[in-house]
């Protein structure tokens, strides 16, 4: 078995670069090297996340290149996985997205995230160098955020 390589005390890089949607289209996901600083800074941010569970958290999506970002269907240009910024996770030994959202959304001032989204089936989280603390739930039927997690 391979040894990891780790960016951060509980994350690995496979995990920053995984992608399902680039595995099955044969798409290179390994990010490039101008990204490298918001890639470290988001994984010691995600380690305080990790500490704050106090339970492995499982990344279903963190960098995306251009083109697996617009794959996954993203519609967004900016989006902050592109730049290494955001990240997908559940944390299914702490409780659900909601509830893991909600413990999040009550450490804003430790966690210093720029968004925290509940996405019903993950939680969406994103870091920058100034964070805007938002706090959204993405209304399943509309697809538009609404504020707070509800």
């Amino acid at each position: 078995m391979p040894i990891a390589t780790y960016i951060s005390t509980y994350f690995t890089w496979d995990e920053v670069c995984h992608s399902e949607w680039a595995a099955r289209n044969s798409v290179d996901n390994v990010p490039p090297a101008a990204i490298a600083m918001n890639l470290q800074y988001t994984a010691i941010q995600m380690d305080k996340v990790r500490k704050l569970l106090n339970r492995p958290v499982i990344v279903s999506s963190w960098y995306r290149s251009a083109e697996v970002n617009a794959g996954v269907g993203s519609k967004s240009k900016r989006s902050q996985h592109t730049k290494g910024e955001a990240v997908d996770f559940i944390c299914p030994g702490y409780g659900s997205p909601k509830e893991v959202a909600t413990l999040l959304a009550k450490n804003i001032d430790t966690l210093r995230f720029d968004q925290l989204i509940y996405e019903y089936s993950w939680v969406h989280i994103s870091f920058s160098p100034v964070p805007r603390g938002q706090i959204f739930t993405l209304d399943s039927k509309t697809g538009q955020s609404m504020p707070g997690i509800v």
